[in-house]
């Protein structure tokens, strides 16, 4: 379409001022436009051909000329590197070869010739000649390198975004796919050890506690229900992409929590210090699923009659957590799995150079406190004491760190 624009253009102009010849010439560079986009080293060769053809056939310039910029311009955008440099090298040549033939071999004018006749003013003449049309060539081409490197910058940029933004949704897909992880294994990790707890109890007390059997089914129907609710409630979420109905568990919550630990076995204890401070429902719901998962861990892993304090000391800007597990008896166990579990554990006091692998309730503690700003450390206590320590601090106003 542009090489049959610039043909009936220029070639209807040449063809009245200078005839048939002119025209095919301009023929000629209306081809070589043809191919300036998917060939331009074939387009530049079809220029030559042109230029050769009105070096042997025409006198001066024609209007058709102007395409030769535009063949050097493709040049110029072109991909590939020797076809870049034969556009600037042609340039060159081009602006010497159109010098010569109209300054050194111009034909004469008679005596109101402009081409001085002296051989000094003829070279000169010539050499600015050259330099106008050679500088006019390498600047189209230079425009077509110019546009080819904001292309190819454009180009890149876009590759950027893109991977960027499949990065950022890979991230994301990680991000659900953990917290959905952590939510499944908390919710159902807790229910499940309050089952498993009660079931172990009424087994052993039914012989002596008739109304233990009954009481134990009780609690265990309705921790599975609350667990059935919960878990349908988070998949609703996911399902729905929606806002959950139900607020999220929070301090507010810890009352009920107890209580089901309380209904398992364990003898817990609350202890609070400062007046409890405003929190977001995510630094809430982070202790919330803290403790959760240490009672969990107490039921599971130290069983029936284990003491268990729970100590929350409220600060300005932070709360202080502790989870104290005291068992029943040293060789209570669970004992000798939990010590394997337990062991290499970085403690308050000393950090090994290899700790073991932690679980993954334990790492979904140490994920939650670090998105928020927290820090919590579990172990094996101390002084010959069989139990196990859960401690931490949770600032309100920390930023969440990216995950």
């Amino acid at each position: 379409m542009l090489g049959a624009a610039a043909l009936v253009l220029f070639g209807s102009a040449d063809l009245v001022r200078d005839g048939p010849s002119a025209a095919l010439i301009d023929i000629i560079f209306a081809v070589a436009i043809v191919f300036w986009r998917r060939l331009p080293g074939l387009g530049l060769a079809i220029a030559w051909i042109g230029a050769l053809v009105q070096i042997a056939t025409v006198d001066g310039l024609i209007v058709g000329d102007l395409l030769i910029l535009g063949a050097v311009f493709a040049t110029g955008l072109a991909e590939s590197r020797p076809v870049r440099w034969a556009g600037i090298a042609s340039s060159i040549v081009g602006g010497g070869v159109a010098g010569a033939r109209l300054i050194l071999f111009a034909p004469p004018y008679g005596d109101g010739a402009l081409v001085p006749t002296d051989p000094v003013s003829r070279g000169f003449y010539f050499v600015v000649a050259s330099g106008v049309i050679a500088a006019a060539l390498a600047l189209f081409w230079t425009l077509g390198v110019v546009v080819r490197n904001r292309r190819s910058t454009a180009a890149a940029r876009s590759a950027q975004e893109r991977e960027r933004i499949v990065a950022e949704a890979t991230l994301t897909q990680e991000r659900e796919r953990a917290l959905l992880s952590r939510e499944m294994h908390d919710l159902v990790g807790h229910a499940l050890a309050v089952v498993i707890a009660q079931s172990d109890g009424a087994r052993y007390a039914k012989l002596t506690d008739p109304d233990a059997e009954t009481v134990a089914l009780a609690t265990i129907n309705r921790t599975a229900r609350t667990a059935l609710d919960d878990v349908h409630e988070l998949l609703q979420v996911l399902r729905d992409q929606g806002e959950s109905r139900r607020e999220p568990f929070g301090v507010a919550d810890l009352g009920t929590l107890l209580a089901s630990v309380r209904d398992a076995g364990l003898h817990v204890t609350l202890h609070e210090s400062g007046d409890r401070q405003h929190m977001s429902a995510a630094h809430e719901l982070a202790l919330y699923r803290v403790l959760q998962e240490s009672l969990t861990n107490a039921i599971k892993h130290a069983g029936r009659g284990t003491d268990v304090q729970v100590i929350l000391d409220w600060q300005p800007g932070a709360v202080m957590f502790r989870v104290l597990t005291t068992e029943a008896r040293a060789d209570a166990l669970p004992n000798a799995t939990f010590a394997a579990k337990t062991a290499g554990r970085p403690t308050l006091a000393t950090v090994p150079e290899r700790p073991a692998p932690l679980g993954q309730g334990l790492i979904g503690m140490h994920e939650r406190m670090r998105l928020l700003g927290g820090t919590v450390h579990t172990g094996a206590r101390t002084f010959g004491v069989p139990g196990y320590i859960v401690e931490g601090r949770l600032p309100f106003n920390a930023p969440e760190r990216q995950r």
